[in-house]
């Protein structure tokens, strides 16, 4: 066994461990200073690259409180930044269903958004702080309408906690007064937390995330190939074969076979895909690789469960 980190973690072949020794260094400092080493990491010369932080590095923990720590990969030659559950890097043996893999980009966007709205909204100077008079209000409103930048707003973010349905974001009330140029204890307690409700959607292999209701979107890639398994279907009821169709639409016989069986999912079924109110897991992928039932009722209980 050799030691990873002075965070008292202990790497075993792949998996990572809890060690018994106190951590010499806070996990959270850590994972900002291995963040702040990947970005900084050189690029091939002549690169044009510039590496993104990872703004909430140490930031986010789910509901089980265990901390989001930064990853990233690369996909087409880009750098992809994520979030990602601690449990997904300690035990890579077995899968997490329930853990967070969640687009840097997009998380940092939403809570950006976020405290965008806490600090201009109406009434923010007079909530936020205590006894205050009317001229120094009207200087803490135009302090908070500054706070534009991403950087600025993330910044302020102390903690944020996700859980599915909803996330609480705790402010950091220091910061806070030292850019508003008063004391902490001027700040407004009460109004250092934001709890939101929050969604998670996916899109093919694509994960959306929204602030409030996940608006309904179509899955047109599910919905043109619910078509074109129409189309295919009627060819056979007027005596193609799947090895015909699949020639002249120049496809596999089995590419067709599968395509052709969407046409076979319930009336309600493809009134939702075509609101976009489907279950977020029912893509084409899902329903070519689960072979589902045609019998409808039982589609019915299939599909309840995604």
């Amino acid at each position: 066994m050799a030691l990873t980190s002075d965070t008292g973690r202990i790497r075993h072949k792949k998996q990572v461990y809890e060690g018994q020794h106190p951590a010499i260094i806070d996990p959270a400092v850590w994972d900002k200073i291995q963040d702040m080493m990947q970005n900084g990491a050189a690029v091939a010369r002549g690169s044009r690259q510039k590496a993104t932080r990872s703004l909430l590095a140490g930031k986010l923990f789910d509901e089980t409180g265990n901390r989001l720590t930064s990853s990233h990969r690369r996909k087409n030659g880009k750098r992809l930044r994520y979030y990602i559950s601690r449990r997904l890097v300690k035990d890579r043996s077995r899968a997490h269903p329930d853990a967070w893999r969640l687009p840097a980009a997009q998380v940092e966007g939403l809570l950006a958004e976020l405290m965008g709205q806490h600090l201009t909204r109406p009434g923010a100077a007079i909530a936020m702080t205590e006894d205050l008079t009317a001229a120094e209000l009207t200087d803490v409103s135009k302090r908070l309408q500054e706070q534009g930048k991403v950087t600025e707003r993330l910044a302020l973010i102390e903690r944020t906690d996700l859980q599915p349905g909803s996330l609480t974001v705790m402010l950091d009330k220091t910061m806070l007064a030292d850019r508003l140029g008063y004391l902490p204890e001027q700040i407004n307690l009460a109004e250092m937390t934001i709890e939101s409700p929050f969604q998670t959607r996916r899109c093919g292999v694509e994960l959306k995330l929204y602030l409030g209701e996940a608006p309904a979107e179509i899955d047109r890639t599910l919905g043109q190939n619910i078509m074109k398994g129409r189309s295919w279907l009627a060819m056979v009821i007027t005596g193609k074969t799947f090895s015909e169709i699949a020639d002249a639409e120049g496809v596999s016989k089995r590419r067709v076979q599968d395509v052709t069986n969407l046409a076979l999912l319930a009336p309600d079924v493809l009134d939702g895909i075509a609101t976009g109110e489907q279950p977020d897991g029912l893509t084409t992928g899902y329903l070519i690789k689960t072979r589902f039932s045609t019998v409808w009722s039982e589609q019915h209980a299939q599909f309840a469960a995604l």
